[in-house]
């Protein structure tokens, strides 16, 4: 089966400006092109730094919603009026507090809705609604956008967790088991980001980017194409094949893009990266533990690959559903790699977060 080309462009949300800049910093080290979802005629408030690391045009490029709004608002109020998501996270009194969304981000309907649930409008521009309404909002709406203009969703927060529920039409089991047909598998990136990456000046980030191109490509496109074959395929035998091939090309770009470094005098690593993809429980079954507390280590480099939940009413779509659906990467900036989540593993972390937002 031909593999499509991996995306090198990505989008940030939930919000406008980017909340991390050590977020940032790192997610330049591996995107092409970073985008941004901001309303016509609004400035972004950002930091010298970060206009500094835009001035080539690839990094915060905007991207007007209006043209999103209508399809997005229609899609949005029908799913919440028919219950169809069934997580906890979508429901309730919404009345923790107010954010701020632009109107420019919304259609004149759920604009509506929005007023009947917070504040109205405030200085004709902005909308106080409901914080968690505006978040999933923001997400559903990230997610609407992505798939529309071919791009990664990337986030510096617990936004995945709507962001992947809504990817599988609230679809999304709180736990796996082997008597579903799909799981969510996560494969995680340890240890790509020079701990003095915040120090790094916006000039030397600029030069690596371009001179280290081929290296950030073939790192990305590995650990892609890994997730991708292991998510279209049927057969375990197959399957425990194909996954022994993708240890050593994952492990050699991994190692390669690190030496591409060099320029930026990188005194040591850190980070982790996930990315999440849907795969059959037969065969993930037969590579690893559909147990979220445990993750099997696929190299010495610093890759390993674990089960966060499992899919439902996927069985009908078959690989219709692997080949649209789009991979969600996440940045932890920290060096915890195993217990960072009261005892247990990241993979235990990611799976608690996704279960929180189905049940609690």
């Amino acid at each position: 089966m031909m593999m499509k080309e991996p995306s090198y462009s990505a989008l940030y949300y939930p919000s406008i400006e980017f909340a991390d800049p050590g977020w940032l910093w790192a997610s330049s080290l591996i995107w092409d092109r970073i985008y941004r979802i901001v309303p016509k005629d609004y400035a972004p408030e950002d930091s010298e730094n970060i206009r500094q690391l835009s001035e080539t045009g690839e990094i915060g490029i905007p991207i007007q919603p209006d043209e999103y709004a209508k399809a997005v608002a229609d899609k949005f109020i029908v799913k919440l009026n028919t219950r169809h998501w069934g997580a906890a996270a979508l429901s309730g009194s919404m009345d923790k507090g107010y954010a701020r969304l632009h109107q420019d981000k919304v259609d004149v309907q759920l604009r509506d809705l929005i007023i009947a649930k917070g504040r109205g409008a405030s200085h004709e521009e902005w909308l106080y609604d409901p914080t968690d309404f505006e978040a999933h909002y923001m997400t559903y709406l990230a997610r609407y956008i992505s798939q529309k203009a071919n791009l990664n969703l990337v986030t510096d927060g617990a936004a995945w967790t709507g962001s992947t529920y809504f990817s599988f039409d609230g679809q999304v089991k709180d736990y796996p088991s082997k008597e579903l047909t799909h799981v969510l598998a996560a494969m995680l990136v340890r240890e790509f980001v020079p701990t003095n990456i915040i120090n790094i000046l916006p000039k030397d980030l600029l030069s690596f980017r371009e001179k280290r191109r081929d290296e950030r490509h073939r790192f990305m496109g590995a650990v892609t194409h890994a997730t991708e074959r292991l998510a279209n395929c049927h057969d375990a035998q197959v399957g425990r094949d194909m996954y022994e091939d993708l240890k050593k090309d994952i492990t050699d770009s991994l190692e390669d893009y690190r030496r591409s470094m060099d320029i930026l005098k990188v005194t040591g690593w850190m980070g982790l990266k996930t990315l999440f993809f849907p795969a059959t429980t037969s065969v993930i079954g037969k590579l690893i533990a559909l147990d979220p507390t445990k993750l099997e280590i696929l190299s010495l480099a610093g890759v390993a690959m674990g089960v966060v939940n499992g899919l439902t009413a996927i069985a009908q779509k078959g690989k219709k559903l692997t080949h649209e659906y789009d991979y969600s990467y996440l940045f932890y900036l920290g060096r915890e790699w195993e217990k960072c989540y009261r005892g247990n593993d990241l993979n235990y972390y990611l799976c608690r977060q996704m279960e929180e937002f189905i049940n609690d």
